[in-house]
C-alpha cells in the first residue's frame, strides 16, 4: 500500500509515524520498545510479557476495575505484548472517541499500578500455561530446539519464562524493568487510520512529557553460531512424536531474508513440498511445516513434524531428505511464482488492517529499518529468483550445524 506517512518526535524523546486512513472510522495506536528477551537475564526470563500482561490491569489512580471500566465505556481495546526483541502497548479506538482513549493509553504506559492482587494472578496464569507447555509435544519440541541452537542467548529461552524465574518475580522487579525500558529515546509509536497527523502528535507529545528523556542501554550476548550438528531428545509418554529440524537464520537486516522467506512458502502449507511428500504421498505426517524467525540478532529455520513414534525415523530421513533437495536445484518456475504470489497476496492483505500498519511502521522504525520498510516487501519477494533460492538455501542449510530435537516416548 502506497500512503504518506508523517514522521514527528516528541518532546520526551519518542518517535512517532502516523498514517492517515480516511476512509474508515477508527485508529490503531502501537507503541513499541527494545526489550523482550534480549533485555532479560536467566534469572528473571520471563518478566517482560509478566510485565505487559499486568501492565494494563490499573494504574496509579485507578483500580483494574475502573480501569476496565473506562476502556469499555470508550469501545476500545487497550492490550500490552512482549516477543524476543520488543515490548509494547497496544490501542484501538474509533475515531470519535480517541482523545480519550490516549489519555487512558498514556496513562497505562506511563503509571501502572502493578498491583501485589493482580501480580500473584498473573503468577498463576503463567505458572498454569508453563505447565501447559509441556503437555504440549511440538511447543515442546520447538523449545528444546531453541534452547539447543542458542545455548545461553536469550533466544535460547521462553518468552513465558521458566516456572523458577517467574516464582521469584514480584512488583520491584516490574517496577525496575519498566522503568529500565519504557523511556522516551526507546519508544517509537505508530499510529494508522482516521486521524490528523499534527493533532496526534501534538497530543501524544503532551501525555507522554512524563517519560524520562535518558535512553536505555540493552547490552546483548552476541549468538555464536554452532559449528557442529547436535541431537536432543525429551521422552514423553504419548503416542505421537514430534521432530524439529532446524539452522542458525538470518537477522532482519540480511537482504537474503526474503529468498529465506520464498524457500520457507515453497517448503510450507498445502501446496509446499513438505505437506504433498511427506504427508500426502508419503503417509508420514499427522502435522508438518516449516518456518523461518528473523530477529535483531540471527533467528532460525526450521521443518517440523509430527508423526507416529513407529515412523519417527522413517519421518526424520524424509524431513532430511526434502531439506537437502532444496540444495540439489532452484526450484520450478511455477512453484517460484505460487511461492511469491502468496507471499505478496498476504502482506498486501495484512497491510490493509490498520492495526498491523501500525504495528510495521513502530517496530520497523524501532529497529532502524524505516516506518515505511513494508512497502518494499512485495518489490523485494518479486525479486526473489530461482538462483537467489539455491543460493541461500546453500547458505542457511548447512548440514554440518543442523540441530535436531525429537519428543515423544
Amino acid at each position: 500500500m502506497s500512503e504518506t506517512i508523517e514522521s514527528f518526535t516528541l518532546g520526551c524523546g519518542a518517535t512517532l509515524h502516523v498514517a492517515p486512513r480516511r476512509d474508515v472510522p477508527v485508529v490503531a495506536v502501537r507503541g513499541a520498545l527494545r526489550g523482550g528477551l534480549l533485555s532479560e537475564t536467566p534469572a528473571r526470563s520471563g518478566i517482560c510479557q509478566f510485565m505487559t500482561e499486568t501492565w494494563p490491569r490499573g494504574t496509579r489512580t485507578r483500580s483494574t476495575a475502573d480501569l476496565a471500566r473506562a476502556i469499555e465505556t470508550l469501545a476500545a481495546d487497550i492490550d500490552g505484548f512482549a516477543g524476543r526483541n520488543s515490548i509494547g502497548l497496544t490501542l484501538d479506538a474509533t475515531s470519535d472517541r480517541i482523545e480519550p482513549a490516549l489519555d487512558l493509553y498514556a496513562e497505562i504506559l506511563l503509571s501502572p499500578a502493578f498491583e501485589p492482587g493482580e501480580i500473584e494472578r498473573q503468577r498463576s496464569d503463567t505458572l498454569a500455561a508453563i505447565g501447559r507447555r509441556e503437555d504440549r509435544l511440538g511447543t515442546r519440541a520447538f523449545d528444546l530446539f531453541q534452547a539447543t541452537l542458542y545455548g545461553e542467548h536469550p533466544y535460547g529461552r521462553p518468552v513465558i519464562g521458566s516456572e523458577a524465574s517467574v516464582q521469584k518475580l514480584d512488583r520491584e522487579a516490574l517496577v525496575e524493568q519498566h522503568a529500565r525500558l519504557v523511556r522516551g529515546p526507546n519508544l517509537v509509536l505508530g499510529v494508522a487510520g482516521d486521524v490528523d497527523p499534527e493533532r496526534v502528535a501534538e497530543g501524544l507529545s503532551r501525555r507522554l512529557a512524563g517519560l524520562s528523556e535518558e535512553g536505555s542501554e540493552i547490552a546483548v550476548p552476541p549468538f555464536e553460531p554452532l559449528r557442529e550438528a547436535r541431537s536432543v531428545a525429551a521422552r514423553k509418554d504419548r503416542e505421537q512424536a514430534h521432530l524439529v529440524v532446524g539452522f542458525p537464520g538470518l537477522t532482519l537486516f540480511d537482504p537474503d531474508r526474503y529468498a529465506l522467506e520464498v524457500i520457507t512458502q515453497l517448503l510450507a502449507g498445502q501446496g509446499g513440498r513438505l505437506f504433498l511428500e511427506l504427508r500426502d504421498r508419503q503417509s508420514l505426517a499427522y502435522s508438518v511445516s516449516a518456518m523461518n524467525v528473523e530477529g535483531l540478532e540471527p533467528g532460525y529455520f526450521a521443518g517440523y513434524i509430527a508423526t507416529s513414534p513407529d515412523r519417527l525415523e522413517e519421518a526424520k530421513r524424509g524431513m532430511l531428505d526434502e531439506l537437502h533437495r532444496t540444495l540439489d536445484a532452484p526450484p520450478e518456475a511455477a512453484a517460484l511464482e505460487r511461492a511469491r504470489r502468496y507471499l505478496v497476496g498476504s502482506h498486501v492483505i495484512e497491510e490493509q488492517r490498520s492495526g498491523s500498519r501500525a504495528l510495521h511502521m513502530a517496530l520497523d522504525g524501532l529497529y532502524g529499518l524505516g516506518a515505511n520498510a513494508s512497502a518494499g516487501y512485495a518489490e523485494a519477494i518479486r525479486a526473489v529468483g530461482p538462483d537467489d533460492v539455491l543460493r541461500v538455501a546453500r547458505r542457511v542449510l548447512d548440514f554440518d550445524a543442523v540441530v535436531t530435537a525429537t519428543v515423544g516416548p
